[in-house]
């Protein structure tokens, strides 16, 4: 089984069932093969061939979907854009994944334009619409190439994605995924949360990040209806969930805070939800205990991460435990056990199991885990090691097998759901020449979770201002990138080696704080 199968089967088995709905667009399984046969003939009739790398630009659309399964057919392979990137950064991306096509909403048309000159090996531009001169339109594109059958021979191992993530170094990092990394992840939490053909699934979450990425796939398997909604707006989520029939949802913490905030949240019935999963952040469980009141039992905790494809473990809804026996309440602070066909550990830096309470590595092996970084054979020997994933997330296992996050040995910000390096703000921060040493880290924060936090070291005899560090930021990272705040002080904490101690700075910062992740 491939992808590209998939759009055949469901067209075969539910003509007429909605496959889509995205606003005023609704597209039954039969239309929407069409349309992916279309896009992807005409890929392939721009000159593309099998494994060539696209982009895409695009805040969640319908045809952000079509533009994967359209891949998947034509042996092509997409590469999803964080649109709240800079326009160096999305330069930086797209060369190095070596992409010759760009498509993108024609909201981005400046952006496109300021950083053409720099592509160098882009080709091809197709604008989602509404039309832009001197660019071709996705919807006449479509309408020139035949609906049948590319008729590509792809196989399980070919690649059908490069997700970028943000590294430990600064630089982002890309994941090579393949179809059967895909398909394996896919059929794994179809087992584990009974996902059925009479599901309908909400996506808010981005396309360009994984989080959303895997509920589309999975319910997409089944023969579900996939509802988008172009971005997240509280109201309009919370409204979704009933009048959209929505039986399922992933979301980040972050979302879920913004939700028991709104004003319409008693407004709606939400008994027609069977689950509503969050991760890819820390969830407080003062939030959590919230958000079970609101929305009954069926929260559910998943964690991973992008080179996973993504999940790991899970926390399933009947272990939400609020109240009774200590160790069952205990597990809300886990991340759940290992999923099926997925070997998780958490294990010493010898390589040995720990045990209870002694904090370890997680690794992970299973047919979903990436093969590799995208060019950077370096990055991927000391991420893969004989099979296994290094996540680089520090944890303890208790007797049972849940598994308890206690810190992240990459110093990875997740702040409203978005990784961010640490690193990457810190070389932007000791551009300002008053600046001696820079640490940043995670801080608390009631909507976002975690927010980026700075802590600067000044030059003798010179000064700056929270507000020029956060402005200085501000021009060479993207906007969720830069520090909420900015404090400054004598010295930093150092080891003997002179190595930065954040582990002393986070103390300081998340003291009394119920849960670190």
């Amino acid at each position: 089984m491939v992808l590209g199968e998939l759009v055949d089967r469901n067209a075969r088995k539910y003509p007429d069932k909605t496959a889509v709905i995205f606003g005023p667009h609704r597209f039954s399984f039969a239309q929407f093969r069409e349309r992916v046969n279309r896009l992807a003939n005409a890929l392939l009739g721009s000159g593309l061939t099998k494994e060539d790398r696209l982009a895409i630009l695009a805040k969640n659309c319908h045809q952000y979907m079509e533009i994967f399964f359209a891949a998947a057919k034509a042996g092509l392979v997409v590469v999803p854009l964080n649109h709240r990137l800079l326009g160096g950064e999305i330069a930086h991306i797209v060369n190095h994944a070596q992409a010759k096509l760009f498509l993108f909403q024609s909201n981005y048309t400046g952006l496109i334009r300021s950083i053409t000159p720099e592509l160098r090996l882009v080709k091809e531009y197709v604008s989602l619409g509404p039309e832009v001169e001197g660019y071709q339109d996705y919807e006449s594109l479509l309408a020139s190439y035949s609906g049948d059958d590319p008729g590509v021979e792809v196989t399980e191992e070919d690649m059908i994605c490069i997700m970028y993530t943000s590294g430990t170094t600064g630089s982002p990092k890309g994941a090579v995924m393949t179809q059967s990394n895909w398909l394996a992840h896919t059929v794994n939490m179809i087992i584990e949360l009974k996902i059925s053909s009479h599901d309908r699934t909400l996506h808010v979450i981005p396309f360009f990040h994984i989080a959303s990425t895997w509920p589309m796939l999975t319910h997409f398997y089944m023969g579900a209806t996939n509802v988008i909604l172009e971005s997240f707006e509280p109201n309009a989520v919370l409204e979704t969930f009933e009048r959209g029939r929505i039986t399922t949802c992933n979301l980040v913490p972050s979302m879920i805070i913004q939700l028991l905030e709104s004003d319409e949240l008693p407004r709606h019935d939400y008994s027609g939800l069977k689950w509503l999963g969050y991760g890819a952040s820390p969830m407080p469980l003062e939030v959590l205990r919230k958000a079970i009141s609101a929305f009954g039992p069926k929260l559910l905790q998943v964690y991973g991460l992008t080179e996973a494809n993504p999940l790991l473990t899970l926390l399933p809804v009947e272990e939400h435990v609020l109240e009774g026996e200590e160790k069952l309440v205990r597990r809300l602070t886990s991340c759940g056990r290992q999923l099926i066909n997925v070997d998780v550990r958490v294990v010493d830096d010898s390589g040995a199991l720990v045990k209870p309470g002694q904090v370890g590595e997680i690794i992970a092996r299973g047919d979903s885990i990436i093969r590799e970084y995208w060019r950077m054979p370096e990055e991927t020997r000391r991420t893969i090691k004989d099979g296994w994933l290094y996540s680089g997330d520090l944890a303890t296992v208790d007797e049972d097998g849940y598994i308890y996050i206690v810190d992240r040995k990459k110093d990875i910000i997740i702040s409203g759901g978005e990784n961010i390096s640490s690193r990457e703000v810190e070389e932007a921060i000791y551009c300002h020449p008053a600046v001696l040493e820079a640490a940043v880290m995670a801080v608390p924060d009631d909507h976002l979770v975690e927010a980026v936090k700075a802590v600067v070291v000044l030059k003798k005899g010179q000064q700056a201002s929270e507000e020029e560090i956060i402005a200085l930021c501000r021009q060479k990272l993207a906007g969720y990138k830069r520090p909420r705040s900015v404090d400054f002080v004598d010295s930093l904490p150092k080891g003997a080696s002179g190595k930065i101690l954040k582990r002393e700075l986070r103390e300081r910062y998340w003291k009394d704080q119920p849960r670190r992740v």
